[in-house]
């Protein structure tokens, strides 16, 4: 997934984006770097994600809207990302993602996988792998895991990249969990550079 790429705009052309897009509606722009605004213009013109769930996410973390199924915000443990926060957002294109995390496909799966098809098999009646079959397994693998991690709030995606200060939340960046943590930092000390200049000596204290 793709998070940034260059354009140049100004923070007043930045902030009349916000004003005409609802997805930002209620929320404190102040707090909101160009960084992550850029990034919001780009998925939408792009057609990459629905930006409005997203900012959902930022909402609820505001107080503006109802618990999102997502993971709970926490704390990067790692250098450089260390001291800051994430929390997720998520998107239909992320169902891969969450049935491997689920199901522990890239480790040739796990036990929840190895009960799955042991029930599909118990209750099949035809001796043979039929159609029932199929649509338990891909039911199950799909639908059912989704409901699962919704209802534990473990549905998995990228993440919203933010700092608290003074108890208040400023959001930074985007960020995949595949394009390593040097990228993402590095666009967090530019939105440090742009916008926020004073969050970066509190980081290093």
């Amino acid at each position: 997934m793709k998070i940034m790429e260059s354009v140049s705009l100004s923070r007043v052309d930045l902030e009349n984006f916000t004003k005409s897009d609802i997805g930002f509606h209620g929320l404190d722009i102040s707090r909101i770097s160009s960084i992550f605004i850029v990034q919001v213009m780009q998925m939408q013109g792009n057609r990459v994600i629905n930006t409005h769930q997203m900012l959902d996410e930022v909402k609820f973390l505001e107080g503006l809207g109802k618990q999102p199924r997502t993971k709970k915000a926490e704390e990067f443990k790692r250098l450089p990302l260390k001291g800051l926060k994430k929390t997720h957002f998520t998107n239909a294109n992320f169902i891969v993602k969450n049935m491997g995390s689920h199901f522990g496909l890239e480790r040739g799966g796990n036990k929840m996988l190895d009960r799955l098809i042991k029930k599909a098999f118990d209750q099949n009646t035809s001796g043979y792998v039929d159609d029932d079959f199929a649509n338990f397994i891909a039911h199950k693998l799909t639908i059912g895991m989704l409901e699962e991690r919704a209802a534990n709030h473990r549905i998995t995606g990228e993440w919203i990249v933010f700092q608290e200060y003074e108890g208040k939340n400023y959001y930074l960046t985007l960020g995949a969990h595949n394009e390593g943590d040097d990228n993402i930092y590095k666009r967090v000390c530019d939105s440090y550079e742009l916008d926020f200049p004073f969050l970066q000596q509190e980081l290093n204290e």
